[in-house]
């Protein structure tokens, strides 16, 4: 359930003098609040960001917080670490790429005199005719483009040059281009005036034969990922030192950042100082008492239930049973429901085990299920959210153990295998009528959706609303009544029934407009949106079937039972996999689109600590 809250204004009288007199003063407001205000959002972003980037600094524990003007000095010093890192890669790949060319070459020679200190240039021709890197308007074929190239360096270099190629596959050829050390920085003018990239070389290597080049790049391949594992190495040290510095940094900035952010609920004149905010109403008594215990009668304190206008500002609290709150963990992928509106949770722990369980709907599957959860529970595994995981792993296991007997399913068929017959109710076998319980089963539940629908909107004061959502509501009952008449259950049903919904469609019309009226008419739609869970049920039990013949028939039989095993344990990952998305979904789409209120903002209290 939502907590009730209460909005609390507290009075401040100043006293007449003393140490107690700065207890009241007035709160600066102006441009170095909205400055700090600024300062400490940017300090908690680039913590974030910092911690972000550094491996193993993201589960960092309590610690001293770091200064504020650290963290200049770690964007820096990860930067050139990262930057070292990118430029490696980069090297790494400049090698591959020209050592490609290489190979595709080899064995190598050249014309050239050695004394005029020849330079080895690599390129790579694209499919299309494009030089790597080239603009379209240059595209040729390969042949032409390059003929048109060692003509261009011939003329460059007066025919001192040599300018081999060979493919490197068949939408690629390599070329070297060997030219003195004289026309190499003409050479690179041409490419680059014809929108050619060359495959670059370390800086170590111009100049260099190209044996010795060769060598180099040899040496910098085994090189290279040493030096990148060093960097890592280097950012996870830093990461596990700053780590938790940055964390204690960000936390105790957020605190501060409320803090500040309070002032909008706080004032002062020469006379009074006055705080205004929400806190839970059984809570308002005490307060009162401590108020008035610490400061007397110079405090005054105002609290009221929160007017209706208002609910979009209160902060929400939500409080269930035991066995329910776990599955408020499962709201943590939707904002949080806005105040005054309905807390689904009490029907996300009716409604999901169940839906689940239904899909799964073994027996073996269930047991499985609820000696893992209990396994985890006992051994306190994942913390407060691994005991909340495992409460809704147990309820949905339960649910699967009851279907699995309702069906006589324990691993598919393996009791009808060994002679059992236990199924009340055999879902292989009847097709139709698993369709029928899947989609009475959304005929339910999204009922339970328009019917909290329609006690929110009569709550709210929306009366145009509830009457859409009571349409909404009527159209449901009267599909199910069409339903029953039409399968023989109670034929006298169908006139009354499509009259009535005729009715609950005109009623739409005339409160909601053509809109109003086409949402009324989808919500059949999302009724047979759960057969999805008949289909995903049947494909479970199928697998499972499969697997026990694949036990039973293949030799040598350790093999079978092995294989058989191992079918099995994939069905139950998928089958919960497949089964719980299905369902989350159905309570996301269908189900809290007939009465979930969103916009609610969790409930932070104005403390030191908080």
């Amino acid at each position: 359930m939502i907590v009730p809250m209460a909005r609390v204004e507290v009075l401040l009288r100043p006293p007449t003098g003393g140490a107690e007199a700065r207890v009241v003063r007035p709160w600066p407001e102006g441009p170095e609040v909205a400055a700090e205000e600024a300062r400490l959002a940017a300090t908690i972003r680039d913590a974030a960001a910092l911690r972000a980037r550094l491996p193993g600094a993201a589960g960092a524990a309590e610690a001293a917080p770091a200064a504020p003007e650290r963290l200049a000095a770690l964007a820096r010093q990860v930067d050139a670490l990262e930057a070292h890192r990118a430029a490696m890669r980069d090297e790494a790949e400049a090698i591959d790429r020209f050592v490609r060319v290489v190979v595709a070459l080899a064995p190598l020679g050249h014309g050239v005199d050695p004394a005029r200190h020849p330079e080895v240039h690599a390129l790579v021709l694209k499919e299309d005719g494009l030089v790597s890197g080239s603009p379209p308007s240059v595209g040729r074929g390969r042949g032409e483009v390059l003929a048109l190239l060692e003509g261009e360096v011939r003329r460059l270099t007066g025919g001192t040059c040599e300018v081999s190629a060979r493919d490197l596959s068949p939408a690629e050829t390599g070329v070297l281009v060997v030219v003195p050390r004289e026309h190499a920085r003409e050479l690179g003018a041409l490419l680059r005036s014809r929108g050619v990239d060359e495959v670059p070389l370390p800086a170590p290597c111009a100049g260099r034969p190209l044996v010795e080049v060769l060598l180099h790049l040899s040496r910098r391949s085994a090189a290279i990922p040493r030096e990148q594992a060093e960097v890592d190495a280097a950012l996870a040290r830093l990461g596990a030192a700053e780590g938790p510095a940055l964390a204690a940094l960000a936390r105790d900035a957020a605190r501060a950042l409320a803090r500040l952010r309070a002032r909008a609920r706080c004032g002062a004149t020469r006379f009074a100082f006055v705080v205004a905010g929400y806190m839970p109403a059984e809570r308002v008594e005490a307060l009162r008492a401590a108020v008035a215990a610490r400061f007397g009668a110079r405090v005054e304190l105002l609290a009221g239930v929160p007017e209706r206008a208002r609910w979009p500002e209160v902060p929400v609290i939500l409080r269930n049973r035991p066995l329910v709150a776990p599955f408020q963990r499962l709201l943590a992928l939707v904002p949080l429901p806005r105040y005054g509106s309905v807390d689904p949770t009490p029907w996300l722990a009716l409604f999901f085990p169940a839906l689940l369980g239904l899909v799964v709907g073994d027996a073996a599957f269930g047991l499985v299920g609820m000696a893992l959860a209990a396994a985890a529970r006992a051994r306190r595994w994942g913390g407060a959210l691994g005991r909340d995981a495992s409460a809704i792993a147990f309820a949905c296991a339960s649910w699967s153990l009851a279907f699995g007997v309702l069906f006589g399913e324990a691993l598919g068929d393996l009791p009808e295998r060994l002679g059992i017959h236990l199924a009340l109710f055999d879902r292989r076998g009847a097709a139709l009528a698993l369709l029928a319980v899947a989609v009475a089963a959304g005929l339910v539940h999204v009922g339970v959706g328009a019917t909290l629908g329609v006690l929110g909107a009569v709550h709210e004061g929306e009366r145009r609303e509830a009457v859409v959502r009571a349409a909404r509501l009527a159209v449901l009952a009267c599909a199910a009544a069409a339903a029953a008449a039409v399968v023989g259950i109670a034929p006298a049903l169908l006139r009354p029934a499509l009259a009535a919904g005729g009715i609950a469609c005109l009623a739409a019309l005339v409160a909601g407009g053509p809109m109003a009226l086409l949402e009324v008419l989808l919500t059949l739609g999302n009724v047979l949106s759960y057969a999805r869970l008949m289909a995903l049920g049947l494909a479970s039990v199928m697998l499972a079937e499969v697997a026990n013949l694949i036990a039973g028939a293949l030799r040598p039989a350790a093999m079978g039972l092995a294989l058989g095993a191992l079918l099995h344990a994939v069905n139950f990952t998928l089958g919960l996999m497949s089964a719980g998305i299905a369902a989350l979904r159905l309570h996301y789409v269908e189900f809290f689109e007939k009465f979930y209120v969103e916009g609610g903002a969790p409930h932070r209290p104005l403390a030191a600590g908080g």
